[in-house]
């Protein structure tokens, strides 16, 4: 099966891969891209992956869909290379790929209660998860290209996430605590000692963690604490908001779908309430 990765052209330069974190989502991740930012690199986060368009999008899903799924060849050191050319920082999902293929960077594993995080994924990821599967997503999607590959990519990482259950099936998040669990173990045994930082958020993490690790003075500035399901809302709102209203006046206009504008003006209503 041919692959995205494969007709895509090589990059002409690719960054040393510097610092890799390797926690799942809700780990105080969001704000430790943000931190890394402010010290210089070059992070890649679910932002940067939206950011980044219907390409970057479609590398992602690819990339887990060929790992946890089958659906072709996984990604070895040169997909990765080229998919993650403009970065010196990058995500988790690849644990043992990216420890074997970038043996040099320094490795940060943040970890938190089991608990805290489900109580994060329910205020953060599952709504989006949720929201891509319903109304008026579900129906923007089949007439906008960019809100399709989103929904697209949020399907496969609710499949990779919940053992291909949907987000509220209790085997399934069952089965997610434990792969959070079992990676941190698996991170802790295959990266050297000397270049992994591990941190509880619950002890405590921030610029007195991570600026000793990665050989950086302590910033005057305050490290980022960002409200999480506020910026979810946020990046919804920026990302989705204008798609979704240009959707339903094209929808209006073509008399596809006539009541989709009534549902929309509901769908943003909500998101100014929550």
């Amino acid at each position: 099966m041919s692959r995205l990765i494969d007709r895509l052209p090589t990059p002409k330069q690719v960054r040393e891969k510097r610092v890799i974190v390797l926690s799942r989502s809700r780990v105080g991740t969001f704000s430790l891209y943000q931190a890394l930012g402010m010290l210089g690199y070059k992070a890649y986060h679910m932002a940067e992956v939206v950011r980044g368009g219907q390409t970057h999008m479609a590398l992602f899903e690819e990339a887990l869909r060929c790992k946890y799924l089958g659906a072709g060849k996984p990604y070895g050191k040169a997909e990765f290379d080229k998919w993650l050319a403009d970065y010196d920082e990058i995500p988790q999902f690849f644990i043992e790929e990216f420890i074997r293929f970038y043996p040099d960077a320094r490795f940060i594993l943040t970890e938190r209660s089991l608990d805290s995080w489900a109580k994060s994924m329910n205020n953060t990821a599952i709504p989006m998860f949720t929201a891509t599967r319903s109304f008026p997503l579900s129906a923007i999607r089949r007439v906008d290209s960019f809100v399709e590959a989103f929904c697209s990519l949020h399907n496969a990482l609710e499949t990779v996430t919940y053992h291909g259950g949907e987000c509220q099936d209790e085997k399934g998040v069952e089965a997610s605590k434990r792969d959070t669990l079992q990676q941190a173990k698996t991170a802790k045994a295959l990266t050297p000692k000397d270049h992994l930082l591990v941190a509880k958020l619950e002890d405590g993490f921030g610029w007195e963690q991570i600026c000793p690790f990665l050989g950086h003075q302590i910033p005057e500035a305050r490290y980022p604490r960002g409200n999480a399901p506020q910026e979810f809302h946020k990046m919804g709102n920026e990302i989705l908001g204008p798609r979704i209203r240009r959707a339903g006046l094209m929808a209006v206009s073509a008399a596809v779908v006539p009541i989709l504008s009534i549902s929309i003006w509901y769908y943003v209503k909500a998101m100014k309430r929550q």
